[in-house]
């Protein structure tokens, strides 16, 4: 047995057609119609599409243990205005939180390195968003249609690089 399969899934996570594969949190069915929702720690993954189209889903808790976020794992969740992104995470895979017109604020932690193509597309909700000096790769079309959006983050960082080079204000933190 896989030590992961050991992780115990809360009972609205089961009814809601959630499983784990190694590790993974996996969905079958339809999209998920939690409002709140904790991962449980352990969990090291989360399938491409997992949470996809969700249009309940407010807030999101991410374990610790959490490395890998696949593609569009939180695209369009309409409803979704708050996520925790833990130290961990090395990449946002392309169109990560594509769609997510609620979503405010998001702070990536230290270990991000990547963004990818439209992970906060049409985010429209989104004010600000802090930037790591770790991130040193950003795709070009990361924050298209978010208007109002100020990206904060170190003084000449790849973050403020981008920024100046797309139109987006930049504040620098301490």
């Amino acid at each position: 047995m896989h030590p992961s399969e050991q992780i115990l899934l809360p009972a609205a996570l089961q009814a809601s057609g959630f499983s784990l594969q190694n590790g993974t949190l996996t969905r079958s069915g339809s999209p998920c119609m939690l409002t709140e929702l904790t991962i449980p720690e352990g969990i090291t993954g989360i399938q491409s599409f997992c949470f996809s189209g969700s249009p309940a889903l407010k807030k999101a808790a991410l374990p610790k243990s959490l490395r890998e976020l696949g593609t569009a794992a939180f695209t369009d969740c309409r409803a979704l205005e708050e996520i925790t992104i833990p130290e961990g995470i090395t990449r946002l895979r392309k169109m990560t939180f594509s769609g997510c017109v609620s979503l405010r604020e998001a702070a990536l932690p230290s270990s991000v390195t990547s963004i990818g193509e439209w992970a906060f597309r049409g985010c429209r909700a989104l004010k600000t968003v802090f930037l790591p000096e770790s991130v040193t790769d950003i795709c070009a079309e990361v924050f298209l249609d978010c208007p109002g959006l100020t990206i904060l983050g170190c003084k000449n960082s790849t973050a403020e690089h981008f920024a100046k080079s797309f139109g987006i204000p930049f504040r620098a933190m301490e």
